[in-house]
């Protein structure tokens, strides 16, 4: 009688630390989600002239209560850049997220399995010989020819990975091989700037460097519209990818088709991360560290750690938009470049961590 009520209190103790912790990981996503809102309202107030929190906030909620020079720089001057900065956040973020469980590799992101090189061969030919692989297609216009160029060939990579995945080659042959599709393109990259001309040359490079000024309404509806898709995918996986994150190939098991699974977020990741690059060009380290600080606030619960991560890369990104504005005065550094310094700093900081946890 008395091991009986010892183990419902048990129980019921950890139904009290269960739900304590539901509530603490709910309330952290919500004060995340906040703190996204107030950094895309300061990305907006703050450019070659900067608006106060008053204009933006009256003019984001009704937009003719603002003089039309107002309306003009919030909603098509710097509307598209900030919210095509929290969809690229969001969208690296979780493609990074998506491969770090796959592949089972921590240090996986969108440049591992060569799509960000893919992107930037692709956005290179059209700007070395302005035309496009997909010039064909009625609803692409000449400002979507250099991204639409660019996700095509994103999409060869996902074409590879299904190619290798189907082959039924382990996760670290995979890794090793999306590896050299990256160097194979950077090599064909090297040789369209070979042949480019000194102003193509300039272009390019201001392309891999990766910048939001090229965004536009149009460039911020197809990305939306790819993440749109892909974000409830994965939620409606995120159990078997807590099974499989926890258990890997034995997560069968439960009824995984683990195979199937790993295919189909490895194809969901590639095509979302394409989609961002071919837009804002090559941004490193987003998809690496938003992740990684996702797991350190909420675990491997995938239910939360999903939201948590779309989260963290969407403030990461807009905080690297207001710093590449704030540097330097009236110019926008390229934004590849803010992430990668302000990234660095939390990949060494994790590398420390992981190497004191692994010694104790």
């Amino acid at each position: 009688m008395t091991s009986s009520l010892t183990q419902a209190g048990l129980e019921d103790a950890s139904l009290v630390r269960y739900r304590r912790q539901i509530l603490h990981r709910s309330l952290l996503l919500i004060l995340l989600m906040v703190l996204a809102a107030v950094a895309l309202v300061a990305d907006i107030m703050i450019g070659s002239g900067t608006l106060s929190f008053g204009q933006v906030l009256k003019g984001l909620v009704d937009p003719g209560a603002v003089s039309d020079s107002t309306r003009v720089i919030i909603w098509q001057l710097r509307m598209p850049m900030t919210v095509m900065a929290v969809l690229a956040g969001m969208g690296l973020a979780l493609a990074g997220l998506l491969m770090q469980i796959v592949l089972n590799n921590p240090l996986a992101e969108p440049l591992t399995l060569g799509i960000s090189s893919a992107a930037g061969f692709g956005a290179s030919l059209a700007l070395a010989f302005n035309t496009s692989v997909l010039s064909a297609l009625p609803f692409l216009n000449e400002s979507l020819v250099v991204a639409g160029n660019a996700f095509f060939f994103s999409l060869i990579t996902v074409g590879l990975i299904l190619l290798l995945a189907g082959r039924q080659m382990g996760l670290q042959t995979i890794t090793l091989l999306g590896i050299a599709i990256h160097f194979v393109f950077s090599a064909l990259l090297g040789l369209v700037q070979y042949l480019a001309t000194a102003d193509q040359l300039q272009s390019m490079v201001f392309w891999m460097m990766g910048s939001l000024l090229r965004a536009s309404w149009d460039k911020v509806q197809l990305t939306a519209v790819v993440i749109g898709v892909v974000v409830p995918l994965v939620l409606l996986k995120a159990w078997a990818l807590t099974a499989l994150r926890s258990f890997g190939d034995e997560a069968a098991v439960f009824g995984i088709n683990v195979r199937r699974l790993r295919i189909l977020m490895l194809v969901a990741a590639a095509v979302m991360a394409g989609a961002v690059t071919s837009v804002v060009g090559i941004i490193g380290f987003v998809g690496l560290v938003a992740p990684h600080v996702a797991r350190m606030m909420v675990g491997e619960d995938q239910r939360f750690l999903v939201g948590v991560t779309l989260a963290c890369g969407a403030i990461f990104m807009t905080v690297a938009s207001l710093v590449s504005k704030l540097v330097v005065p009236g110019v926008a550094l390229p934004i590849g470049m803010v992430t990668s310094l302000i990234g660095l700093p939390f990949f060494i900081i994790l590398i420390i961590r992981d190497q004191r946890l692994s010694a104790r």
